[in-house]
């Protein structure tokens, strides 16, 4: 336990070290965040949140450290867009993320409470957003994709959005400045928790059941499990879906087009960390219009990898199984399969994606659309945090071009045979 002790107190020495900051100033392209938070806070050993500190945690990642803990401390967000002042508030300020939160740059969550002045922020954040109203924001750091292009997981949102049957986060580029030192690009984003259900559908978000991991043994995020276990998970094991009947059943609490689209676009994008991690999918209780289960597709950093272009695996219908002991985030998929009215629909919905929604020229402008609107203030934030040089970035962005050609003609002739052998 002492050697314990004095690893962690040089590994917080050397953290800690204070350091004269480079002052940079932002180009004055994207959306200013103002961050102000006590310093013990972020620094401190106790209850610096954004330190190895004293009082840690550990996860499946790191060590204890005091950044993998869930505290939340009151700080003052100002946000300045079109060069005005758009809101300035008292919020609730977090570490957030799974193992990014080892990274240098670290997301963070940002709370709107009565506690700390105001509900909810009123602003139209998101350009053609179903809502205005938000509880809660996500200051990404880009996750995995930390260090790298930086627009991975926001491009593929914005490829599927306006086709895709899925929730999704929302996306704008921001310049941090966290007690007035420039900290860099930070991805504002939605977060999805109940809040996001009832400010986008009007649920009531006491109502809402919103699960992740494996569809077998599921956890809750909020509400409860109990229903997609007996109604879905249940009725699949006691009834053979080839069977119309069976299958009619289910329609009627899965909604089908929602799960067939999630699955398409992970499946397509060769997301490498699912279906064994981030799945998730929800449902509002007494809510007529929302009373199916349907899923969300989030976290898409572990995709696009150039490498990974051949890697196919759509449960029993073709291929590998990406990680060991995956094979029950495929559960639901595997049974429906069965049935032909649903196979037909996949194998024709996929190909409509193949051809529309990842179409090759499409795929390309949205993702060099994204390049272009950080790419002033990019030398900047590779100075702040050591990240790719920018002809490195660039090449890293290009192999995202590449990867969806290749992945388009691979994913075709996939789904051509698939569609063959069903006739």
């Amino acid at each position: 336990m002492r050697k314990r002790i004095i690893f962690l107190g040089i590994l917080f020495v050397l953290y800690s070290c204070e350091k004269e900051p480079i002052i940079f100033e932002d180009k004055g392209t994207l959306p200013i965040i103002k961050l102000t938070i006590d310093e013990k806070y972020l620094w401190s050993p106790d209850s610096g949140l954004y330190v190895i500190g004293i009082n840690g945690i550990d996860n499946e990642c790191s060590f204890p450290a005091n950044y993998n803990q869930k505290w939340e401390f009151p700080a003052h967000i100002e946000y300045e867009e079109n060069n005005e002042v758009q809101f300035s508030h008292n919020v609730g300020f977090r570490i957030k993320g799974n193992c990014s939160r080892g990274n240098a740059m670290k997301s963070l969550g940002i709370y709107w409470r009565t506690k700390y002045g105001n509900e909810n922020l009123q602003y139209n954040m998101f350009q053609n957003s179903q809502t205005s109203t938000y509880n809660r924001l996500f200051l990404r750091s880009s996750g995995n994709d930390f260090g790298q292009t930086h627009l991975k997981d926001a491009s593929i949102t914005m490829i599927f959005k306006d086709y895709a049957n899925v929730d999704y986060q929302n996306y704008k580029p921001s310049v941090l400045y966290l007690n007035e030192e420039y900290w860099g690009i930070h991805n504002i984003r939605d977060m999805i928790t109940p809040h996001h259900f009832q400010n986008t559908y009007g649920v009531n978000k006491d109502e809402v059941d919103l699960l992740e991991g494996s569809e077998l043994s599921p956890f809750t995020d909020d509400g409860t499990a109990y229903d997609f276990k007996t109604d879905v998970i249940a009725f699949i094991k006691n009834n053979d879906l080839s069977e119309q009947n069976n299958y009619e059943v289910l329609c009627d609490r899965i909604d089908i087009e929602s799960f067939i689209d999630y699955i398409i676009i992970n499946s397509y994008i060769a997301k490498t960390d699912w279906p064994c991690g981030n799945a998730k999918w929800w449902k509002a209780k007494n809510s007529l219009d929302h009373e199916k289960w349907r899923w969300v597709v989030f976290d898409a950093d572990y995709s696009f990898k150039l490498e990974n272009v051949n890697k196919v695996w759509i449960g029993d219908l073709y291929g590998e199984v990406f990680g060991y002991g995956c094979n029950s985030g495929f559960f639901v998929f595997n049974n429906l399969i069965k049935n032909t009215e649903f196979k037909d629909l996949f194998l024709n919905r996929y190909l409509f994606f193949i051809e529309t929604v990842f179409e090759k020229n499409r795929v390309k402008n949205i993702i060099k659309a994204n390049q272009n609107r950080i790419e002033t203030e990019y030398a900047n934030h590779q100075n702040k945090w050591n990240t790719y040089s920018k002809n490195k970035w660039n090449n890293a962005i290009d192999k995202m071009v590449e990867f969806n050609n290749e992945r388009n003609d691979k994913m075709k002739e996939v789904i051509k045979q698939l569609q063959n052998e069903t006739n």
